[in-house]
């Protein structure tokens, strides 16, 4: 039997059978198990006769009849920056629930009310002011929950938790919130109804953390204690009591959308045939369903789901990069429930989906058993070739198949299965994974995959197949920190569901970090960090070697002072597809600094500047990559001068000349604003402007020489998750020439030169403006 066959046997086991495995742990006949003492991190949630408003708690203090019926934990304790000390500040948390709605109210005393930060911003943008959060974990299985955070102008955030991993913020949920300054600090008030929460129905128990963050000691409190020497979050929670009874959430959701726009855009799918096209006046509608079993099991569906522009990427360096960019998912469908299909290794990236019609999910958690189902098709392979082609409005379809045994604590055991289909070929994964928690500051992870791929009928139908190995182990302590990872990806793997940077490679990456806490209110922390990372190809080859260092000093404020060392070296070869004789090392030395900060409520920043190297990876025609002298600056800086007006924006500089001459090369710079006025917490305006620039000399590298102004407005109205209304415009030019391509004496299209002819002039390549409505229905 193989090892995916006998994995799947003992997950099936488990899915089948649970009896066997509760059966183990129960008493045998004539025992009985002693009576249980409550733990110090245990609280019983009152049943309540009415729900509760900040209007209750006048004073920071509860109405005296309300006092005795609700419960109430304090005494928290600092994680950072002095882990196991108390709170600088008194955090009192009261609660309680009615039938239908789960209540918690926090009184956050303040000796000084003037310096807390508290904006009125768009949902989810609260992380850089003081915030509490609630993080329950309803199946108490110590792995994933849900996170509430709420600003003290009431300002909601929410995401997935997932143990180990960043939070998810693209989940969304319908609550509500409240927040109020005083005199003595500030209170907030969060209200979840238990429609919007999936739990076990039989169980009397949630798991429950509680934090509070205060920004400008760079403090994070949380209750009960999560220690920083613990691996984890939800495996220091504390237990929420008397939660049964509960009245079971609706269980159908309906979110119906329309769209009307006028739209301009050139379309250059077939490079020899570029021409403008414009829609006037169009309409389209769609709708999103769920269904909810049990309280556990989700089912989702869509119809011609609309990922129209609200959202739009980060910058990011994109100019001469040697591997494919990675740029996150902001498409709220893809987001929801995307932590049931994460492994090690990054099978599925749902921005290769990029034009689905239809699309079914299914996810949730039976005993100590995830699950997640997925199908979609892609309208976007067929849409992106010429009309003359065979393919031209074909369909891709693609699955995703992932189930996960949680054991012992915080240990796992998965298989996933992903497809995608088109026009006859095919790329399908299968593969084992495993999580074992080793201690409670070890962890490790490992995944072995085999992948088979099969090329269309008009591409030739080759086939290839090939292994993909992941093995990590991980430290976490509240001074010593440790992260080292093996990766091998086979000559013959690929995933189109998935995303890796490339294929043929063995590739090692470890970081090491140990911090000192000395007793001084100016310095909070200081310490060293140590990164390298190195790959060969599957023939021997070297790929690269990066080795980097840095000590770095821990100040109030969220302030962060990190000077940079280290060095890069990438070799590149024939094996690479250059006409290069033989292999060659182009190493570089680089120097920088890290300067993190908040230092006041209406400013935060994080800049990034390096002095070093780089290569030339797209020489000119008859020249071979070499090795250039790079600047490279990354500064992100928020200013929020009002209440209601956030100023978010970025400057990216990659500046490069050549090392053995210092001729210039090229030079990219982004300058980005977003500036968000809201209102009220549901009503809003924003508007981004971006300029991409390239300079490059034709004499070094074949990059284009570009210019882009890209500009968006936005007005929302967004009163809760799944009910919005957008009007919205977007407009883009570019140094394209108004010939669309190089054309020959015949007036044809050159097809042996497809590039985009440039030109001193701006075009309008893309121009819209749309309205958009939504409505969330709950049945």
């Amino acid at each position: 039997m193989g090892r995916s066959s006998l994995c799947l046997g003992i997950i099936l086991s488990f899915i089948l059978f649970p009896g066997i495995l509760k059966a183990s742990q129960k008493p045998q006949a004539g025992q009985s198990e002693p009576p249980k003492q409550q733990a110090v991190t245990d609280v019983k949630v009152p049943l309540l006769k009415a729900g509760l408003r900040l209007a209750d708690f006048e004073g920071m203090t509860p109405r005296p009849e309300l006092r005795n019926q609700l419960a109430m934990v304090t005494d928290f304790i600092q994680q950072v920056p002095r882990d196991g000390q108390p709170a600088t500040e008194r955090t009192e948390v009261w609660m309680g629930r009615t039938s239908t709605m789960l209540y918690f109210v926090f009184i956050c005393f303040d000796h000084s009310p003037a310096l807390i930060r508290g904006h009125l911003a768009r949902r989810e943008n609260v992380q850089n002011d003081d915030y509490v959060a609630v993080l329950l974990d309803a199946f108490q299985d110590r792995r994933k929950g849900v996170l509430f955070e709420v600003n003290p102008a009431g300002v909601q955030s929410d995401a997935a938790w997932t143990e180990n991993a960043n939070p998810d913020y693209s989940y969304d949920q319908v609550w509500d919130s409240e927040g109020r300054v005083t005199d003595k600090g500030w209170m907030a008030l969060i209200s979840i109804p238990f429609r919007s929460l999936r739990f076990r129905h039989s169980g009397p128990d949630w798991g429950a953390v509680f934090a509070r963050s205060i920004p400008r000691n760079s403090e994070l409190d949380y209750w009960p204690r999560v220690a920083a020497n613990i691996s984890g979050t939800l495996s220091q929670e504390g237990t929420l009591h008397g939660m049964s009874g509960l009245t079971e959430s609706h269980n159908i959701q309906i979110n119906p959308y329309a769209l009307a726009q006028n739209e301009r855009n050139l379309i250059s799918l077939d490079p020899l045939n570029p021409y403008f096209s414009s829609r006037h006046l169009e309409g389209t509608a769609g709708a999103d369903g769920k269904v909810i079993l049990k309280d556990s099991i989700v089912i989702d569906g869509t119809i011609n789901p609309d990922f129209s522009t609200v959202e739009s990427d980060q910058p990011q360096f994109t100019v001469n990069q040697r591997f494919a960019v990675y740029f996150p998912e902001l498409r709220p469908f893809f987001l929801e429930n995307a932590n049931y299909f994460a492994t090690p290794i990054r099978l599925v990236y749902t921005r290769n989906i990029v034009h689905p019609e239809f699309g079914a999910r299914v996810t949730g958690k039976v005993h100590n058993t995830n699950l997640g189902l997925f199908t979609i098709d892609d309208r976007a392979p067929g849409e992106t070739v010429a009309q003359s082609d065979p393919q031209y409005g074909k369909h891709a379809l693609f699955a995703v198949g992932r189930v996960s045994q949680d054991f012992g604590k915080g240990s796992s055991l998965g298989l996933i299965y992903t497809d995608e289909e088109f026009d006859g070929g095919w790329n399908r994964i299968g593969g084992v994974d495993t999580t074992l928690r080793l201690s409670n500051s070890w962890t490790a992870d490992a995944q072995w995959v085999e992948s088979s791929t099969r090329e269309a009928d008009v591409n030739g139908g080759a086939y290839s197949a090939g292994p993909g190995t992941y093995v990590d182990v991980s430290r976490q302590g509240h001074a010593f920190n440790l992260f080292s990872n093996f990766v091998d990806f086979g000559t013959g793997f690929v995933t189109d569901v998935g995303f890796i940077q490339t294929n043929n490679v063995r590739k090692n990456h470890t970081h090491t970090s140990y911090q000192w806490f000395p007793k001084s209110k100016t310095i909070q922390g200081w310490g060293l960090e140590v990164d390298e990372a190195f790959a060969f190809d599957h023939f021997g080859n070297r790929v690269y070697r990066y080795v980097n260092g840095d000590p770095y000093l821990l100040l109030p404020r969220n302030t962060v002072l990190a000077p940079l060392i280290g060095q890069n070296s990438d070799t590149l070869g024939p094996q690479d597809g250059y006409d290069m004789p033989h292999s060659e090392n182009f190493t570089e030395n680089y120097g920088g600094m890290v300067v993190k900060s908040a230092p006041w409520t209406q400013l935060n920043f994080d800049a990034v500047a390096i002095r070093g190297g780089n290569v030339n990876y797209n020489p000119a025609a008859g020249q071979k990559p070499s090795l250039m002298d790079q600047q490279t600056v990354n500064f992100l800086f928020s200013l929020q001068p009002l209440r209601q007006l956030t100023a978010d924006n970025t400057y990216l500089l990659d500046r490069d000349h050549a090392a053995s001459d210092g001729a210039f090369v090229y030079e990219a710079q982004t300058f980005r604003t977003k500036v968000n006025y809201q209102f009220t917490r549901a009503i809003s305006a924003r508007v981004i402007v971006e300029y991409d620039t390239t300079l490059a000399n034709p004499q070094r590298t074949t990059i284009p020489r570009t210019r882009q102004w890209g500009t968006q407005a936005l007005l929302t109205w967004l009163p809760h998750p799944g009910t919005a209304v957008y009007i919205g415009y977007n407009n883009n030019l570019q140094n394209l020439d108004r010939s669309l391509c190089n054309r020959l004496p015949n007036g044809t299209c050159d097809p042996n030169n497809t590039d985009p002819p440039r030109s001193a002039t701006l075009l309008n390549d893309g121009r819209q403006v749309f309205i958009k409505a939504s409505y969330l229905f709950r049945f």
